[in-house]
């Protein structure tokens, strides 16, 4: 029953909510206000690189306001500052605080300014479900994972039973509270003492002064744990003025020089190094693509860590993952000598042409080349040799696609993959989609629709209006193509939860005359189906165009898929009474936000990034705000 409740209240949401898209400049470049953490700081010098490369890459501006200390008595008047401005179009900042950094954020997000988080969040960081939801992202790091992995290293070096000392900032940092949290969490598990915490205020001199205080009064601690930049630097500094290098076992979060010096002379066993760098390039690259009308935002995109010891941190390859105090130019735009090729499921289709429209936008943006082969049918007879013609070019630098089949398209985009053309996959994916822990792992990103969310929401609405015991129909295209095979999966979910009795499955191979005259065979055999779904374009255009011959407009509701032109206006003559929307455009500006971010060697893009439904019924499709999720061809 709960499951239920839930997605019919998701669909009343998707129903009545639109979001509302950021105003745009008329020549498209941006300001983006970039606040950080606090500076000096290697951490946030690093992570401005990010920002100024992505900010090059994509042609807008920025400008950056630097709190002296880590403190909201700093930051906030340098963001009250930055609204009272009225020429800033996004905000990238990490809060000083989890809670008293609201009010200001919220401001800002009121003044129509977007607001992204990086390294740290407020609230409680879920900005999908958490109190605070008004911020579009937060980007950084698993804290309370890399805690864990910090102390669990600790374990691993001295056994159960050991005493350990963590050097903090101070409560109320939402990152540095959860490497706090997982350290202890692991101290749990693994059996370790966890003497004393301490509170630096962000001051390598106060951390140095405690943890020296701290080693002399309790002489059998074998093992610290410092949480951030400065307490690293100060725990470090006491550890080797007290000559206990080797003697206490010390794991340093964030990878600046000195750490990296303590790590090479044996001072500390471990530097835990986030990515600032990667938090910065998605954090101006989600922002602009917001600021273009693009609103497939992921709430959360965490960052990883890499973890250096004394085996790997001579590596030359590692050398990314270390912080740097000094500022650099970014890199030149990649341009028109990047290319990267495109290959949709199918054309004409109105889907893909609008898929195409967000590709050739971040493009555009970005000045990179699009090299665009479409197949003719939505098979891998047609679409194979298109990538295999684009691997023997030689000169493609990414490749974003819909692949055909879920299985059969494997082999050549794992030829791609192998010839050093990054994949990502858009609207349709490989193996079961689950690029991290799935079959298949080689794609950079799957970027699409929740499918089985949306067969559910679609089969959900069609519960709500026909009521228990209904009869239901499915026209679908052919089983192997991994959406549309999820959605025929959520909403027979939906009729086993809400009491529908699916008649019959069609498959109508992407052909709308044949979903046409299979529509039409069905309701003629069949006279007591109330209910129809169609899971995509082609079904829907059939399906559409046989109630609509057979007279029977109103007397058999149907829930299409796809937003078409064609699709709404069924809707706006009664013919259906839901068409479930996706954001094809979406897709295609994100996949090549990936690309590139890959290509600068950032390795933080999501492995998945879903982009959400809109749903479209007779008291908001003439809305003006709805015609954003309207395909054109």
């Amino acid at each position: 029953m709960s499951r239920k409740l839930l997605l019919i209240g998701l669909l009343a949401l998707l129903i009545v909510g639109v979001i509302p898209v950021a105003h745009a400049q008329d020549d498209g470049r941006y300001t983006i206000a970039f606040v950080p953490g606090v500076n000096p700081d290697s951490f946030y010098i690093t992570m401005a690189s990010g920002v100024y490369q992505a900010a090059s890459d994509l042609g807008v501006d920025i400008i950056q306001q630097d709190p002296e200390q880590f403190n909201v008595q700093f930051s906030v008047p340098i963001i009250e500052a930055l609204i009272a401005r009225g020429d800033i179009d996004a905000l990238v900042t990490a809060p000083n605080d989890k809670e008293q950094s609201i009010p200001v954020l919220q401001k800002a997000h009121e003044a129509g300014i977007p607001v992204i988080t990086v390294d740290t969040f407020v609230g409680d960081g879920d900005y999908a479900n958490g109190p605070v939801t008004f911020p579009l992202s937060y980007i950084g790091s698993d804290n309370v994972q890399g805690g864990y992995i910090a102390c669990s290293a600790l374990a691993d070096e001295l056994g159960s039973g050991a005493k350990i000392y963590i050097s903090n900032v101070r409560p109320g940092i939402s990152t540095t509270d959860q490497r706090e949290e997982g350290c202890k969490n692991a101290a749990a598990d693994r059996g370790l003492e966890v003497v004393r915490v301490d509170y630096n205020e962000n001051d390598a001199n106060t951390a140095q002064q405690q943890t020296a205080a701290v080693l002399q009064a309790n002489p059998d601690i074998a093992g610290m744990f410092a949480t951030n930049t400065f307490g690293a630097l100060g725990a470090g500094a006491a550890i080797e003025n007290a000559g206990l290098a080797g003697a206490v076992t010390v794991a340093l979060f964030d990878a600046g020089e000195e750490n990296i010096g303590y790590l090479r002379d044996g001072t500390v066993s471990l530097v835990i190094a986030q990515k600032p760098s990667d938090m910065g390039y998605l954090g101006v690259s989600l922002a602009t693509a917001y600021l273009d009308g693009f609103q497939s935002i992921p709430k959360r995109i965490p960052t990883g860590y890499f973890v250096f010891n004394a085996e790997n941190v001579a590596d030359p390859a590692n050398e990314r993952f270390m912080y740097t105090s000094n500022t650099a130019e970014p890199a030149a735009r990649f341009g028109e000598d990047f290319i990267l090729g495109f290959v949709p499921g199918v054309n004409p289709d109105p889907f893909y042409i609008t898929m195409s429209r967000g590709v050739n936008a971040a493009a555009s943006r970005a000045g990179i080349q699009v090299v665009q082969q479409d197949p003719e049918q939505f098979n891998v007879q047609f679409s194979v040799p298109i990538v295999e013609a684009l691997i023997a070019r030689g000169d493609i630098d990414a490749l974003v696609t819909a692949p055909n089949d879920k299985e059969q398209s494997i082999p050549v985009l794992q030829k791609a993959n192998d010839g050093g053309i990054p994949v990502i996959t858009v609207d349709t994916f490989i193996g079961d989609g689950d690029y991290t822990g799935g079959p298949v792992t080689f794609p950079l990103s799957y970027v699409g629709s929740d499918n089985v969310q949306g067969g559910y929401i679609a089969c959900a609405a069609l519960a709500e209006k026909l009521g228990s015991g209904a009869k239901i129909y499915i026209s679908n295209v052919r089983p192997g193509i991994s959406t549309t095979d999820q959605r025929e999966e959520g909403c027979k979910n939906a009729a086993a939860d809400l009491g529908l009795e699916v008649v019959r499955v069609d498959y109508n191979e992407n052909d709308a005359n044949t979903a046409q005259q299979q529509t039409a065979a069905v309701l003629q055999a069949n006279p007591d189906i109330t209910g129809m779904f169609a899971t995509n374009t082609f079904g829907a255009l059939g399906a559409g165009a046989a109630i609509e011959n057979a007279g029977l407009a109103g007397a058999v509701e149907v829930a299409l898929f796809d937003a078409s032109e064609e699709n709404i206006g069924y809707l706006r003559d009664g013919t259906v009474s839901f068409v479930i929307a996706q954001k094809p455009a979406d897709m295609g500006y994100m996949g090549v936000i990936a690309a590139l971010a890959n290509a600068r060697g950032y390795t933080s893009v999501p492995k998945r990034i879903p982009t959400g439904y809109f749903v479209f019924n007779a008291e908001n499709v003439d809305d003006p705000a709805s015609a954003a999720f309207v395909y054109t061809g």
